[in-house]
């Protein structure tokens, strides 16, 4: 194996809690790697522009359908994701990943295709979680990424651009006809959360993706939709990667940015202790052997993401300072 690539958004933690956080975590491997490889800037925040970047598509949309079997063409395609807006106090909270079934979304999908009939919009739900608009013109509009949004104050991430105020009154129509269906009132009454929104985002039209690796692994459902629409094969563990014969691979760590997002500090130091345990540790033995030649590892944040190189010789440079993953809080 030549190189592996390690994506985990949010490894680092806040400042403002990152030593009550960190207490107690015991992640040798993981801060060697952190701290005696080569650290550079990296200029993508999100792991939705870096995968962009990476595989040189022009938008997240057209490249998730296309991985679920839909026929993108050359039109303008948005996710349009079903959430649950919750009012807390003056907040809207988007509550996403709601538990609804196939049958629930198809129905849902044919009421908004029959309301919108006409409008040059079509509405496609080819996985209960992951939904789709299809545009007949190309709306001038700025969106956030449900990953970005997923427990925040709707309100504060509205969409921007010429074209906002007439997709605010789309919104606003969407929830009346999805909270007036049976199939809303019949959840409302077995007391689950209601499908009373969609999370538009990710728009453009499909270009063309690269095989920017030749194997993919992880935690991410985004990155396995990339990684379906260029050929790459997927894999099931590191170490798989590690014995199969491939030369450059990419691997997602997306659970401590659930995690952080969700306020789940538990899960995010469980996040961080599996990535010691399950990646660090066998990527630095990997390295020492010389069955790997280099990690980058990639820490994507909002406010400022980092990069660090650690190549086979870089694990004998003692004199590189190895620090607690806390002095890393941004």
């Amino acid at each position: 194996m030549n190189r592996i690539r390690l994506l985990a958004p949010d490894l680092f933690p806040p400042q403002e809690i990152a030593t009550e956080v960190c207490a107690g975590l015991r992640l040798p491997a993981l801060e060697k790697l952190l701290g005696r490889g080569k650290a550079t800037s990296s200029r993508a925040t999100r792991l939705e522009d870096w995968l962009c970047a990476a595989f040189g598509g022009q938008s997240v949309a057209p490249v998730r359908a296309a991985s679920e079997g839909l026929e993108v063409g050359e039109a303008y395609w948005l996710c349009a994701d079903p959430v649950g807006l919750q009012l807390q106090h003056s907040q809207a909270m988007v509550l996403p990943d709601l538990a609804t079934g196939p049958d629930e979304s198809a129905a849902l999908c044919a009421m908004l295709n029959e309301h919108f009939a006409g409008m040059g919009m079509t509405f496609f739900a080819p996985h209960p979680r992951r939904w789709y608009v299809r545009l007949e013109a190309e709306p001038q509009l700025t969106t956030f990424p449900l990953q970005q949004v997923a427990w925040s104050d709707a309100k504060l991430y509205q969409p921007q651009g010429a074209d906002a105020l007439h997709w605010q009154r789309i919104f606003t129509e969407v929830q009346m006809l999805l909270y007036a269906h049976p199939l809303n009132q019949a959840r409302e009454a077995r007391g689950e959360q209601l499908i009373n929104s969609l999370w538009l985002w990710g728009g453009g039209r499909a270009a063309p993706v690269v095989e920017a690796f030749d194997s993919v692994g992880g935690d991410s459902e985004l990155a396995g939709a990339f990684a379906r629409v260029a050929g790459i094969p997927q894999l099931e563990s590191l170490q798989e990667m590690l014995d199969g014969k491939f030369q450059s691979g990419l691997w997602v760590c997306d659970a401590p940015r659930e995690a952080l997002q969700r306020g789940d500090l538990y899960a995010w130091r469980e996040s961080v202790e599996n990535i010691e345990t399950e990646y660090a540790r066998p990527l630095l033995q990997a390295l020492q052997v010389g069955r790997l030649q280099s990690v980058q590892l990639e820490v994507l944040r909002e406010n400022g993401s980092q990069c660090f190189e650690f190549t086979r010789g870089d694990a004998w440079k003692f004199w590189r300072t190895v620090r607690p993953l806390a002095r890393y809080a941004v």
